[in-house]
């Protein structure tokens, strides 16, 4: 059925506090063999680029234990500004949580999906029942998985047919508009 081709989703998950590159690059291996585009903020897609690899972080660190909060500012405005460009961009989201590890931008990103309705895939390092109350509260919990694996599959079950799209949540365009 292929009901995802040509569609887009962006990976929300730790940068800062923990490592955030095994699980994207494992679910973008596969999302992308469904024709489905993959923003990962390790590699982001704009003409000019701004990078958000791990020596933008460590000049951010540097920067705020100098005191030289005006420039780390700037940096991580600079950042926020196209990570949300790349939520509003998506389709859906695919997000992984390490619930003990705070991840302010994830929880903007997770949020400002939910405001717009979008489905948000969330895997729960630990398993779901280690879910945060609060996102318990935020969108259905049929949405939150064990793991990323468990993600990928049930996206690949929705693009062939197998499990139908939540009309309330899916907004998809006929595939020629994509």
């Amino acid at each position: 059925m292929n009901l995802l081709n040509k569609t887009k989703t962006y990976l929300v998950g730790h940068m800062q506090y923990a490592d955030g590159r095994g699980w994207r690059e494992d679910v973008e291996y596969e999302l992308e063999k469904l024709n489905i585009s993959v923003f990962n903020p390790f590699d982001k897609p704009f003409v000019k680029d701004v990078d958000e690899g791990e020596e933008t972080r460590r000049e951010v660190d540097r920067m705020m234990a100098l005191g030289h909060y005006d420039g780390a500012a700037e940096k991580m405005k600079d950042i926020r500004i196209h990570d949300l460009n790349l939520v509003d961009r998506s389709d859906f989201i695919v997000a992984h949580l390490e619930p003990p590890i705070a991840s302010w931008g994830s929880a903007e990103e997770i949020v400002t999906a939910v405001r717009m309705k979008k489905p948000v895939f969330v895997s729960m390092e630990g398993g779901k029942s280690k879910t945060p109350a609060w996102i318990m509260g935020m969108f259905p919990h049929k949405y939150i998985y064990n793991s990323t694996e468990e993600i990928v599959d049930i996206i690949k079950r929705i693009d062939n047919g197998e499990v139908e799209v939540d009309s309330d949540r899916w907004r998809l365009l006929r595939e020629d508009l994509r």
